[in-house]
């Protein structure tokens, strides 16, 4: 497969193209303010009495208490006369305010309101849901309100759907432990149930979801160690991403496992390691700083850093600290310490002001030194006077990159940008030179403090820092190439080829290790033997046949959706952001730098990262984009809309395209980028449609990109022409902002262009909003305010629309999982809680992810019926039996993984084996059944009734063995059961030689012996009758030439 790139062209505003702009007008809209019904709160708006206790509400901790207040007050109210107060000036004790139990129904959606005015910092609301024991089993999002937010009333909205077994709920106000000097004012509780709309969305779905056995499980680390026991031994200490991540303890000679531990309350990454001057090993994941005590092998957490919770770096110093660099969208990045011997956290601050990310840092006894992104700058605190400078480098600080980690050595600092290496003198400030690497360099060889060394693609380089001179190590095999390396160290191994040897070591990200003795030029490799771990599932696609997975961070998997197995897994694969189909092939796109993988299942399976492959590169789309969200076909032809990389806007549409190659080869792909087709925005959503190209787009850039946007547009591409020929904000009734993003583009049966928009209401959620619209005309036919989407999802995931054979939309508008009526857009959210992959299975199954889980909500079965090649047999032939599980929704179930039992109800007449099998034993009726297992649920079908008729063969031998049968009992004679045998035999005989003459002459023979003997004292008279009839019976199966 050659991949060519046609052209690149940028799409802007200062561009010449027939670009219209407008607000499309909706012919009409069905309902979109979702009708609500009270539901009574006792004393909602604090007007009952202002004595305490406050009557219908309960206080925790009980009052009074030190530095906390609970009181109804008149000073400031929503409405009414009065309001609740709430101050928390404690700095170790929680305070809420919750109401008493409230009854509702399980299985309906509920709503809280409240008017909330924040005197200083923020305050919290809940809506809980609780079983007949009081038990909390439920808890919709919570929802944060800061007075950086406003200083006036302020509305505050929580939604959710109460889960089974729920008889209760209750509302909350809650100001947290940790903080001190918060305080609020609530009014105005209202707590509304949604309303039935119409008439119920009966949906075909079972209510239990099935858990699937497939997963994307790799161990890929973003961070490594290499660390000495006071006993001299070396240990290799390694973090692998997953879900949870875990930490391990690998021999860094051999690679054996150690010690293992998952760290269950952790995110999916663990970015920062080091080891601290007590000899321990740190590491931080979701804001938490743990420990692993290496004499006493166990992890222990140190508790919750006072910066951020995503921790990038950690760096130790001589002195007993640990430091951490961190990042956040909304508190800047920023810097903690850690002392060991107090336990103590402090946060030293932002290090750059306006700047979210301290992505690396490196520290001396003196200072800090810190790397800021997504704008480029070096910081350096001081970390005694707490003063912060900043150091310069030519023509990188201030531009739109990133400082990913600072290493001090030699009086050297060495800045790590991307594949950038930049080398600045640390006392003066002054710029050296630019190294080009890959990811990380060793501390000085203690065999020459001179030099450093570091990996660029294969090969082994050094620097030596007093000449400045680069050199290419040679004479040794390939390091690792296609991945990046974790970690140097210097280290000298008790075994092994290298025992006693101070040698250069290092470990990939997929635990790939080697030793290097600089002294000899010898080199090894060997592989950490790190268990693989199930990641989180980023992207989730099915062509019918295959369900195809991609993993976070690394890895994807394929499972057949038939054989109900997984079989396809890649644990070295890309991050893949999204997947589309062409051609009978699955195309990822993978982050970074926006790389399209071809992948033909029906072909030999043989990965090349960077080639043609299977899976193989098929396009690498660069042009500063990075992640390959949104894919689609049409015209023979793939669309792929991106995200650009990190503090980049400009999004773009890539059009791609096959030509079968001679000889069964990889097709020749070529494609075309359009970036900005819509000005500083990325493409959320893309749908074809009679040569035309609809696009929604969002905001969003890459990840620390400051938006220029104030509004998401869609966008009409004309295929033939290669040009946008319209931008445009479809009006959608219930809009109470500006559109943030459009996606979940898709033509549906009916014509229509479908899509889902988010409007910001404020800094806490979206309206959710399904629309259609005429593809000719722009108009919008029918929209509808489906339900709110939080603030704190996922700002580039697609929406993502399912039309079902049911005639059913499936959706996950809003983040949840939601079915939809296209005609009069009637909605039912089928599960509580975030839905963010979701896709049909050929029989209508819904397959969707939590987490590193892939789950199936199976449609119910209507009925089970069994089809046999014929339900007429003969003695001794076969015939082979079809199950097919009718669903309710009309389609055959998959039958994935199905465990069938069949069962015979006469097994002398027919026997039936595991494989569905039928043997005809004897002439007769049996029915056969089929007991099935599928997806937990177990069903017996309707019988099949198999008729076993007689033949010559038969009844000829049957009569055998009642000549036998009755002479033994003394009813026939044996002189005259020998001449029947023989006529019989003889009949047998001429038959098979197909001399059917002779043969019904030998019977008439028979029976004119036995007519000679009736009555007479050689043949009872029931032995007469017997043979008498089988023979006539034989006479007439032959005559018809049964056999």
């Amino acid at each position: 497969m050659k991949f060519k790139k046609v052209s690149v062209i940028i799409l802007a505003a200062s561009v010449a193209l027939p670009v219209t702009a407008f607000h499309s007008s909706p012919v009409y809209s069905l309902s979109n303010a979702n009708a609500y019904l009270p539901v009574p709160v006792s004393n909602a708006g604090f007007e009952d009495s202002a004595a305490y206790p406050i009557p219908g509400w309960r206080v925790i901790p009980n009052l009074p208490a030190e530095g906390l207040e609970i009181s109804v007050t008149s000073s400031n109210f929503a409405e009414g006369q009065n309001s609740v107060y709430i101050a928390d000036n404690n700095p170790t004790k929680s305070l809420e305010l919750s109401s008493g139990a409230i009854p509702v129904q399980a299985g309906e959606t509920y709503r809280l309101t409240a008017q909330v005015k924040v005197e200083s910092k923020s305050i919290r609301g809940y809506l809980r849901f609780k079983n007949s024991s009081g038990a909390i089993i439920g808890t919709p999002p919570t929802q944060l309100i800061e007075l950086k937010n406003g200083t006036g009333w302020q509305d505050m909205t929580i939604e959710g759907l109460a889960p089974a077994g729920t008889v209760s709920a209750e509302v909350a106000f809650y100001m947290g432990a940790a903080g001190t000097g918060t305080a609020a004012y609530v009014d105005a509780v209202k707590l509304e149930q949604k309303a039935p709309e119409g008439a119920p969305l009966t949906l075909p779905y079972e209510e239990q979801s099935v858990l699937v056995d497939a997963n994307v499980a790799y161990a890929l680390s973003q961070s490594a160690f290499y660390g000495t026991l006071p006993d001299g031994t070396v240990e290799q200490y390694v973090a692998t991403t997953g879900s949870p991540v875990s930490f391990h303890v690998v021999d860094p000679v051999t690679g054996a496992l150690k010690f293992s531990e998952n760290i269950s309350t952790s995110s999916e990454v663990i970015w920062g390691m080091t080891q601290g001057s007590d000899g321990n090993v740190y590491f931080a994941t979701s804001g938490v700083l743990y420990r692993y005590l290496v004499q006493e092998k166990r992890v222990e957490s140190l508790g919750s850093n006072p910066s951020n919770p995503a921790v990038f770096d950690l760096k130790a110093s001589a002195d007993g600290k640990i430091f951490g660099s961190t990042y956040s969208s909304t508190n800047q990045g920023r810097v903690f310490e850690y002392d060991i011997a107090s336990g103590q956290f402090r946060d030293l601050g932002v290090m750059k002001a306006g700047q979210q990310y301290v992505r690396g840092i490196g520290v001396t006894d003196q200072y800090i030194y810190a790397g800021i992104g997504t704008t480029a700058h070096v910081m350096r605190y001081d970390r005694e006077t707490e003063e912060i400078t900043e150091i310069q480098i030519p023509d990188v600080s201030g531009t739109s990159t990133t400082i990913s980690e600072i290493d001090i050595y030699g009086g050297k600092l060495f800045v790590y940008n991307g594949s950038k290496l930049y080398v600045i003198d640390e006392e003066s400030g002054e710029y050296i030179r630019t190294i080009e690497f890959q990811t990380k360099i060793s501390p000085p060889s203690p065999h020459n403090g001179n030099l450093i060394y570091y990996k660029l693609k294969g090969d082994l380089f050094s620097y030596d820092m007093q000449s400045d001179i680069v050199a290419q190590v040679e004479g040794i095999p390939s390091l690792p190439e296609d991945t990046a390396i974790k970690t140097h160290a210097w280290i000298t191994p008790n075994k092994g080829t290298f025992a006693g040897k101070t040698v250069l070591s290092g470990m990939a990200a997929f635990g790939e290790s080697f030793l290097y003795d600089p002294l000899s030029n010898t080199y090894e490799e060997h592989a950490a033997d790190l268990p693989a771990t199930p990641t989180q599932i980023n992207a989730l696609e099915t062509d019918g046949k295959y369900l195809h997975m991609g993993g976070y961070q690394r890895g994807m998997s394929v499972y057949d959706l038939e054989q109900g197995k997984m079989v396809y897994s890649n644990k070295q694969f890309h991050q893949p952001e999204g997947i589309g189909f062409l051609n009978d092939a699955a195309y990822y796109g993978t982050y970074s730098s926006a790389r399209m993988y071809r992948l033909d299942m029906s072909k030999p399976l043989d990965y090349r990262e960077m080639e043609e492959g299977n899976p193989g590169l098929a396009a690498d789309l660069g042009e500063e984009q990075d992640r390959p969200f949104v894919i689609t076909s049409g015209e023979g032809k793939l669309f792929v809309g991106t995200f650009p990389g990190y503090g980049q806007l400009g999004g773009a549409l890539t059009i791609m395209e096959e030509t079968p190659a001679a000889y069964g080869g990889f097709p020749d792909v070529t494609y075309e980028t359009y970036r900005n087709v819509v000005p500083d925005q990325s493409v959320f959503g893309l749908a074809y449609h009679n040569g035309k190209i609809y696009g929604g787009t969002t905001l969003n850039g890459g990840l620390g990109a400051d938006l220029t946007a104030d509004e998401a547009q869609m966008f009409v591409f004309d295929l033939a022409a290669r040009q946008v020929t319209q931008t445009f904000v479809p009006e959608v009734e219930g809009l109470r902002g500006k559109a943030r993003q459009i996606g979940g583009l898709s033509i549906g049966p009916d014509g229509l262009l479908w899509g889902i928009m988010d409007g910001s209401v404020d800094n806490t959620k979206y309206d959710a909003i399904l629309f259609a619209m005429n593809p000719d005309t722009l108009e919008v036919v029918k929209s509808k305010v489906v339900t709110e989407t939080p603030f704190n999802t996922s700002k580039f995931r697609p929406y993502y629309l399912r039309w079902s054979e049911d005639g059913l939309l499936y959706t996950t508008i809003g983040r949840k999982l939601f079915a939809v009526d296209p005609e009069d857009l009637r909605t039912k959210q089928m599960l509580p809680g975030t839905v963010n992959l979701m896709t049909l299975g050929p029989d209508g199954s819904i397959y969707y992810t939590d987490n590193a889980k892939l789950y199936k909500i199976p449609v119910k079965i209507d009925k089970v019926t069994l089809q046999a090649d014929t339900a007429e047999l003969l003695p001794g032939s076969r015939t082979n039996i079809t199950t097919q599980v009718l669903l309710q929704n009309g389609q055959n179930a998959v039958l994935e993984g199905a465990q069938i039992t069949y069962t015979s109800s006469s097994p002398d007449v027919v026997q039936v084996n595991e494989d569905g099998e039928v043997e005809a034993l004897a002439p007769g009726t049996a029915s056969i059944t089929a007991q099935i297992t599928l997806d937990g649920r177990m069903i017996t079908s309707e019988p099949l009734m198999i008729t076993v008729q007689k033949d010559g063969n038969w009844v000829s031998q049957d009569i055998l063995n009642q000549i036998e049968d009755f002479k033994a009992s003394g009813d026939l004679h044996h002189s005259l059961a020998q001449t029947l045998s023989n006529k019989i035999s003889q009949g047998i005989h001429h038959q098979k030689a197909g001399r059917t003459t002779q043969a019904l002459k030998m019977v008439e023979d028979y029976l004119d012996h036995l007519q000679k003997n009736s009555g007479k004292s050689k043949i009872s008279a029931e032995a007469f009758e017997k043979l008498t009839a089988d023979g006539t019976e034989l006479k007439e199966l032959w005559s018809n030439s049964g056999f």
